[in-house]
């Protein structure tokens, strides 16, 4: 989610530019530039495995993780496709791991929440209390080595710009935040964009009625978050393994 500061940071009078029906090939502030694309959905029936990694340290500020869980989790139960999603929580996460994770679970999406910093790093526990930040450049390296089923990963956490412009070389869509947001406003953007999911909206469609949301209950952070795709990435997330 964020940094200790958490403090939000909403400019105001941003625009959200989107078009729907095809892949996302580069964004501004949320803006959704998007060209057309003859993928269609692939073959639905398939369950699709969300692995959501938590990190917050006991030496740092505490953020509300439980709360964006139990958010995410009721959304996707009101959603028409609750049946087709496993969610799966990981807490207090460290940085070995997270291969352990993705090898075990094999997920079609990756969130993470947690702390981030102005560099793009994220913040893992170390498990003595303390926190150990592992760079953009590393998570990038982990997703090129584990990616097989990752259609998507989510970096719900303050500052995470850098890391998804690293990471969106080897997973066709991701999203992070390019600066401090609220507990309130992370939780109601995960929470929407997993219920559209739930409702068969494309990744990009999904991300832009996440970013809606927080306008329409006025919480601040509008602008922060963004989205980035690999060209002709398929925008349905219907696939999956089992």
């Amino acid at each position: 989610m964020s940094d200790a500061a958490r403090s939000p940071a909403d400019s105001g009078g941003h625009q959200y530019n989107t078009a729907i029906g095809g892949s996302v090939y580069a964004t501004q502030r949320g803006d959704i530039n998007v060209s057309g694309s003859t993928q269609q959905p692939e073959p639905a029936g398939k369950r699709i495995r969300v692995l959501m990694l938590a990190a917050n340290p006991l030496r740092t500020a505490r953020l509300a993780i439980d709360e964006e869980a139990r958010q995410i989790t009721e959304r996707l139960r009101l959603s028409h496709d609750r049946d087709a999603f496993d969610l799966i929580t990981c807490g207090a996460v460290r940085p070995m791991d997270l291969l352990q994770y993705l090898n075990q679970h094999s997920p079609h999406i990756v969130h993470f929440s947690g702390h981030g910093d102005s560099t793009g790093d994220i913040l893992l526990s170390a498990g003595d209390g303390a926190g150990r930040w592992v760079s953009a450049a590393a998570l990038a390296d982990l997703f090129s080595v584990a990616n097989d089923d990752i259609r998507v990963v989510v970096l719900n956490a303050c500052h995470s710009s850098t890391a998804i412009q690293a990471i969106g070389r080897h997973v066709d869509y991701v999203v992070g935040m390019r600066a401090p947001i609220t507990d309130e406003a992370a939780t109601t953007f995960a929470a929407s964009f997993y219920s559209a999911l739930g409702f068969r909206r494309t990744i990009p469609q999904a991300f832009g009625q996440a970013v809606a949301m927080l306008g329409l209950r006025g919480q601040a952070g509008r602008q922060i978050p963004e989205l980035v795709a690999r060209p002709n990435a398929n925008p349905h997330l219907t696939a999956g393994v089992q």
